[in-house]
């Protein structure tokens, strides 16, 4: 009597190594979208950021001041409401958003950013003629920070993204 069957010890081997093969496969799914919404939300900064510059850039440059440019800091999330903010524009600039809000999609990261105006050395050849724009954008990653709105002090947030160029007086004398 020569039957060909599988013993239970081979079916309870057989049983642990698609459990630990399918754990990996579903840990390896789950990291990989995890990272895909972080680099999204990395993305969305470095847009807000640059957006932001451009905001700035578009004001003439005798505005380009640091109580100017504190229309452009804080949260991007209303704290009432929980919603967008509308974005800030300028009552100078000639650009007008096609939005007038950002998109659901960014409230959940909680965007915060600030804005850095600073004068180039005195000492640089030149310098009276350029003004050096940062713009730092904060963020959560699926958490809201204890406060949304947190001027003046630095943002409860866990990561951070900085942007900056140089804005040029094409205007001035030389």
């Amino acid at each position: 009597m020569n039957k060909a069957a599988f013993s239970f010890v081979e079916i309870i081997i057989a049983a642990l190594v698609s459990v630990i093969f399918f754990t990996g496969l579903i840990y390896l799914a789950s990291n990989t979208r995890t990272q895909t919404a972080n680099a999204g939300n990395y993305l969305k900064a470095l847009q807000i950021a640059q957006e932001t510059i451009e905001l700035i850039q578009s004001m003439p440059v005798s505005m380009v001041l640091k109580n100017k440019a504190q229309i452009f800091d804080g949260s991007l999330i209303d704290p009432q409401t929980g919603k967008s903010i509308k974005i800030p524009r300028h009552q100078t600039s000639s650009w007008q958003p096609q939005t007038r809000t950002y998109p659901d999609s960014y409230e959940k990261a909680y965007f915060y950013r600030k804005v850095r105006i600073e004068d180039i050395a005195p000492s640089q050849p030149n310098a009276g003629y350029l003004k050096r724009v940062a713009v730092d954008v904060y963020w959560n990653e699926n958490k809201k920070p204890v406060k949304i709105d947190t001027l003046g002090s630095e943002p409860d947030r866990m990561r951070k993204i900085s942007v900056a160029t140089l804005v040029f007086d094409e205007g001035a004398v030389y």
